[in-house]
């Protein structure tokens, strides 16, 4: 056999050098060490109005979770923030956008949201709410563009059912609805509860309304205060929260209250009469005792980061970008609005650390992800039991 030349061999130590040196620009997972592209990620944030007990925490818990993919080898996200303190979403968005956003975050409510979202979707951009919780977060409120809007919250459809399922499961079969006219959101967790629970054979004794800053909450707790049932469904985020609570209480009314998650947290609690027999159905556990141990993890980052995990969003932040990066897999690392979105449209069940994530697309909220019901007992919140709804229902 005739033996190589030397031209041949020196070739061949040259490629076996530069195999070496790819080799070693390997990380034991396999992955490359060259460093990541930044995708920049805007977000529309409220973090000093009204919105910051859910804001705030949302997007720690994205930072977070970003930072942690990077150190892995994951897609480097840059997440820059504008505050929008619910007055200038619009102008803030296109900010945003100027700083080279590709990829947007946005405020925790479709109403409060709505012209920061409107502005990204024009540009094309995929944009997030994490912890938005009702079905119109995409085309039913935001039309054609709306197939680019997406939430990692519920609906409240399927909030409501679940409080009243929780209730009725209870042997509470008489209720009080007080609901807060101020949003979508508070209404249709309201009447989805009222809707479930006399599907179930309860009954609704009296039903009270009031807007958020309306300064009518006075009369509806003296209407309230005196009546009889067994629980009372009172759904509002705001400053009528503790108001009526604290109210009820003072007047001698034990009755049990159920709130959405919007009402999750002890920032809000009065000191006197402490908060009793006081029940929200919840994404997360904020207070170290969640049965997922990955929750409890993230907690301990978003303390140790010195931030305020005033809700339980702060999970709904973290899976907000393990679906981007999962999503940013699908299009090869394209950041192209709709390429993403009809990613996004493809996940079933897709694991996340809120629980399982499933759109599609008519829907870009998430539904039978199960919830925590969590108690508040003398100021104090804990995990009692998780829930799956067993039926949504359906509003007109």
């Amino acid at each position: 056999m005739k033996k190589p030349s030397r031209w041949i061999i020196a070739v061949l130590g040259v490629l076996v050098a530069a195999s070496t040196v790819t080799a070693a620009a390997t990380t034991a997972s396999g992955k490359s060490t060259a460093k990541a592209k930044t995708i920049v990620i805007g977000a529309a944030v409220d973090l000093t109005s009204s919105m910051k007990p859910f804001d705030s925490p949302a997007l720690a818990g994205a930072q977070i979770e970003a930072a942690k993919l990077a150190k892995r080898g994951g897609p480097n996200f840059q997440i820059k923030i504008c505050n929008h303190q619910l007055k200038r979403q619009k102008s803030c968005a296109a900010q945003l956008i100027q700083q080279g956003a590709k990829i947007a975050i946005d405020t925790c409510d479709v109403e409060y949201g709505a012209a920061a979202t409107q502005e990204f979707l024009n540009k094309g951009l995929l944009t997030i709410a994490p912890c938005t919780t009702t079905d119109q977060m995409g085309p039913q409120r935001f039309g054609a563009k709306g197939k680019l809007a997406f939430t990692v919250g519920g609906t409240a459809q399927d909030e409501g059912s679940a409080e009243a399922e929780y209730a009725y499961s209870r042997g509470w079969r008489s209720a009080i609805v007080v609901k807060d006219n101020a949003l979508v959101y508070f209404r249709n967790v309201s009447d989805s509860f009222a809707k479930r629970f006399e599907e179930l054979g309860g009954k609704v004794v009296d039903r009270e309304a009031f807007a958020s800053g309306d300064k009518t909450i006075g009369n509806v707790i003296s209407k309230v205060a005196p009546m009889k049932a067994d629980v009372i469904s009172f759904v509002t985020a705001f400053g009528e929260l503790p108001q009526f609570v604290g109210g009820i209480r003072s007047a001698g009314n034990k009755t049990p209250i159920v709130n959405s998650w919007g009402g999750d947290g002890t920032y809000w609690n009065p000191k006197n009469p402490k908060v009793t027999d006081y029940y929200v159905n919840n994404y997360a556990s904020s207070f170290g005792d969640d049965p997922n141990k990955a929750v409890n993890s993230l907690l301990k980052s978003v303390l140790a980061a010195k931030k305020v995990p005033y809700t339980a969003s702060f999970a709904l932040g973290a899976a907000t970008i393990d679906l981007l990066a999962a999503a940013l897999k699908k299009t090869g690392g394209s950041t192209n609005g709709t390429k993403l979105a009809a990613a996004f449209q493809r996940f079933h069940n897709q694991p996340t650390i809120s629980g399982p994530v499933t759109f599609s697309a008519k829907l870009h909220s998430v539904t039978g992800r199960p919830w925590r019901i969590m108690k508040v007992q003398n100021n104090k919140e804990t995990y009692l039991r998780m829930w799956k709804t067993k039926k949504v229902v359906t509003l007109p």
